[in-house]
């Protein structure tokens, strides 16, 4: 019988399980896959670089729960499809879904062991660089849509394209100083914020502050004439800033440089143990995503609905934008000569190390996490997983 979404707030995670996301893990790729190691069917001890293909054995789920955290946002739309369409189900899974409102608590659900799997943004950094999970997948470009608002008025509207090579994006120095951020921390916001800002050579905590608040929160806030910034990262979002008078100073590639594909997280310790659950996992949801993306009228009504569902502020025109925008990863898209799996994840990581956010030693944990052999078991596909090199 299938479980009900069960929505789950950060408050109601204890404090200790913060400590397991600074715990860095063993980088054994071991224990898993018909080659006795996470890096499935290829006999490299180096799991983002083992690219050598798929295995051609079955694999047979084991009918024991599989908690998989998911994000009311459309992170988690190919992963809740399947869900109701019962692909899971009919690969022998047992898959228990998980709300969360961001990334943030799924990382604290990971690492309290009370979730396997995650479909999760940005804040997967975290959960890599600790040594805790795998990552295993990517379903959509986090940063294609998301943009920094000001409010109209605001003094950072006064000075314009001060980066070189970035005549469009506004701020400086002076203006951007002692500005309140708002938005949830360990995500897309907090990661496009602390880039944009660094241009300027401002950091958190010293020249600027960002204040912890739930997305819909932060949002509801900023309008009512609370803060200074707000970081969009989807269109209902910027319709939103737009509509309460902000004004957009920078898009997310001007204040990053760089783009970020959202994704997949597992345990690695449930990887080794599981590993057949997770191929099966990775197949049913890769279905449900090239179902959606092949059908737009389909992946708008699904898309509403679940959005309705889950509290997040939406309409039909924004769905239909964001269904144009923002398309699903499919296989065919990860056998593309210039994909490679977790690149973003690498970049974002190397910046996060920059300005002090983990530790310069932590990169390596980055590189280790990428895993494709569960996803090329799983789509009897080649991929290259990104490295350092």
């Amino acid at each position: 019988m299938k479980k009900e979404l069960k929505r789950i707030l950060s408050m109601l995670l204890a404090a200790a399980m913060l400590a397991g996301l600074t715990a860095c893990g063993g980088n054994d790729q071991g224990g898993a896959g018909d080659s006795g190691n996470a890096a499935g069917s290829g006999d490299s001890g180096n799991a983002a670089a083992d690219s050598s293909g798929p295995s051609e054995r079955e694999f047979q789920a084991s009918g024991e729960v599989m908690n998989v955290g998911v994000q009311s946002n459309i992170i988690s739309i190919p992963t809740v499809y399947a869900y109701e369409k019962g692909y899971y189900e009919e690969l022998g899974l047992n898959v228990n879904l998980v709300m969360f409102p961001n990334g943030s608590p799924e990382n604290e659900g990971l690492a309290a062991e009370q979730l396997d799997v995650a479909s999760n943004g940005l804040a997967s950094v975290y959960s890599m660089a600790s040594g805790l999970c795998y990552w295993i997948g990517e379903s959509d470009s986090g940063s294609i849509t998301a943009e920094v608002y000001v409010r109209e008025g605001s003094p950072v509207l006064d000075h314009k394209g001060e980066i070189d090579g970035k005549p469009e994006m506004y701020g400086s120095a002076d203006t951007l100083s002692g500005l309140r951020v708002l938005g949830p921390t360990s995500t897309m916001e907090q990661w496009i914020a602390a880039s944009y800002f660094s241009q300027f050579g401002l950091e958190a905590g010293v020249d600027y502050e960002y204040l912890n608040m739930d997305r819909a929160a932060a949002a509801q806030a900023i309008l009512t004439g609370e803060g200074d910034v707000f970081v969009a990262t989807d269109v209902d979002y910027a319709k939103m800033m737009q509509e309460g008078g902000m004004v957009k100073v920078a898009t997310c590639m001007e204040a990053t440089d760089t783009s970020f594909n959202n994704g997949f997280l597992v345990r690695k310790e449930f990887l080794d143990e599981r590993y057949d659950d997770v191929v099966l996992f990775l197949r049913a949801m890769y279905r449900a995503a090239e179902e959606i993306e092949s059908d737009h009228a389909l992946r708008n009504e699904f898309a509403y609905k679940f959005y309705s569902e889950n509290g997040k502020p939406a309409d039909e025109e924004d769905v239909a934008l964001e269904t144009e925008v923002r398309p699903f990863v499919v296989p065919a898209d990860m056998e593309a000569d210039d994909f490679y799996l977790g690149s973003g994840t690498l970049q974002v990581g190397q910046f996060f190390a920059s300005i002090g956010t983990i530790e310069e030693e932590q990169i390596a944990f980055l590189e280790e996490a990428i895993n494709p052999a569960p996803l090329q078991d799983a789509l009897g596909i080649t991929v290259k997983g990104a490295t350092l090199e």
